[in-house]
């Protein structure tokens, strides 16, 4: 056996996140990885990639134990990660990129050189094995996507792998490049290299796995050749029998009520997305990372440009600005708030009081008194547990930075609110905090877009839930029917389902 783990578990402040994982992969073997968002796959991935270090359990390479302290430990074991985030210098040569911190040297008289000329060589036989006709002295931004990728793969490669990790790998790909970058993975086996594929997509692990371990809430609960498996069967492992019970609404949307309406929305990343938002209502978007889910808020909020179609508040055709959103009472909680969201050095009552300055102003001068006034009531009505106003929001949790996010619109009265991935990175506690607010929201009137991949969630908290699919509304469901979960989990990783929506 080329890689096992036995009985790994970790956890991080007391709190357990994986639990007695046992796995294992062989030479030439394709062994896929599934589960929902924080099923623990990421979690075991970086342990086996020298990122995290285990608390309890061994792994063993080569029937030998295996200890990674750090992520140079695993590399020179022979275990590499090609990551779902492309990280190439554009500006560099192809097979400068390949090589980039692995430069390979030599010393001629007491002057030490990169031998240039064996990295173009070595470069242009990868490519050789992989079949791609790709020019290493070529310039790396000049490349599209799926090449980038290949030569992700190719600066692997060249480090003669044991083990390869493919996280995600066809993300933003289109579908010819996919299948492209499939077949190059698939002729890895013949390399004699062990690959862990994870992805969101059933139709690539059926295609290119020959078996499939599912995680669910950290720990693994199962392998299977995948000869023994379909589609539902992986989806049926993945949710088990769950039940969404720690929150649910008991208001219902007005029907007639239209707040957004969305006609034919299309830009580079959407294509011909059709949505409407009705009073009261909590919609959820659902679809896995490169969907297309944080573009749609993102179109509607004016950041990104929108090629065709049509958007219309309360029936009246508008084209998305920013500073018309803000205007008109659009809220939008992006879903990297760390960088989006939030000013870090900042204070609590600055980033409440961010989006609506100018209504502090008295004269020239922010009025600081009405401002410490308004942060100290939201911080009591929405529970966040801080030192003060003034404390700055870097050292509040996630949880409670989120809470301030949104004590921000909801000083501006906000009439929709957009929240990308609004509990990503939060505890329990709180997530359970943010949907009650959001609920209350609803219950007052507002019209709240709910953005997630954890679909959990979404059926605690929405009325209805949108599935998108490389761009597209791939179906429509309301959260009360009858194996809704199964039916929305297997159009969001496979595209198959009855409710598909025409394009």
């Amino acid at each position: 056996m080329l890689l096992q783990a036995r009985g790994v578990g970790k956890a991080f402040s007391g709190v357990s996140v994986l639990r007695d994982i046992d796995f294992n992969l062989e030479a030439g073997e394709i062994h896929a990885l599934a589960g929902e968002n924080g099923a623990g796959k990421s979690t075991f991935i970086k342990i086996l990639s020298g990122v995290y270090s285990h608390d309890s359990g061994h792994i063993e390479l080569d029937n030998k134990t295996v200890e990674f302290k750090n992520i140079k430990n695993s590399e020179l074991a022979g275990i590499r990660t090609v990551h779902q985030e492309i990280n190439l210098v554009p500006f560099f040569k192809v097979y400068q990129n390949i090589f980039a911190g692995d430069e390979i040297r030599k010393n001629f008289l007491g002057i030490d050189y990169t031998d240039d000329t064996l990295m173009i060589k070595k470069s242009r036989e990868v490519f050789a094995k992989l079949c791609i006709d790709i020019d290493p002295l070529s310039y790396t931004h000049g490349l599209d996507t799926s090449r980038q990728r290949i030569v992700q793969i190719a600066k692997i490669l060249v480090q003669n792998p044991r083990v390869m990790i493919f996280d995600e790998p066809t993300t933003s790909l289109g579908e010819k490049e996919r299948a492209q970058l499939l077949e190059i993975i698939k002729s890895l086996k013949s390399q004699n290299i062990g690959i862990i594929y994870i992805s969101h997509n059933l139709d690539e692990i059926m295609e290119i796995a020959d078996r499939i371990s599912v995680f669910r809430d950290g720990a693994k609960v199962g392998s299977k050749d995948i000869e023994e498996c379909t589609k539902t069967s992986i989806v049926s492992m993945m949710i088990g029998k769950k039940e969404y019970v720690l929150y649910s609404r008991k208001e219902k949307p007005d029907p007639e009520a239209t707040l957004l309406r969305l006609e034919g929305l299309t830009n580079k990343k959407l294509k011909n997305v059709n949505i409407s938002l009705h009073k009261g209502e909590i919609l959820g978007i659902a679809g896995v990372m490169g969907a297309g889910k944080s573009e749609i808020a993102r179109a509607i909020y004016g950041i990104d440009k929108i090629e065709h179609g049509r958007t219309y508040l309360k029936e009246k055709q508008f084209n998305p600005d920013i500073h018309f959103s803000l205007n008109n009472r659009i809220a939008f909680v992006p879903e990297e708030r760390q960088a989006e969201g939030l000013v870090a050095n900042f204070s609590v009552e600055k980033n409440i009081s961010l989006a609506y300055l100018n209504s502090f102003k008295r004269g020239l001068k922010i009025d600081s008194k009405r401002e410490t006034a308004t942060a100290k009531e939201y911080i009591d009505t929405m529970g966040i547990k801080t030192a003060g106003p003034g404390q700055a929001i870097k050292f509040l949790s996630g949880g409670n930075q989120q809470k301030v996010i949104l004590s921000r619109w909801l000083y501006g009265d906000f009439e929709i609110g957009l929240f990308d991935e609004p509990t990503k990175g939060i505890d329990v506690k709180a997530k359970e905090d943010i949907y009650r607010l959001i609920g209350k929201m609803a219950d007052n009137g507002k019209g709240v877009i709910f953005f997630s991949s954890y679909l959990p969630e979404l059926l605690t908290v929405c009325d209805r839930i949108i599935v998108m699919v490389n761009g597209k509304v791939k179906g429509e469901y309301k959260t009360g029917e009858p194996d809704v979960e199964q039916h929305i989990f297997e159009a969001m990783l496979s595209g198959g389902t009855n409710n598909e929506c025409p394009d």
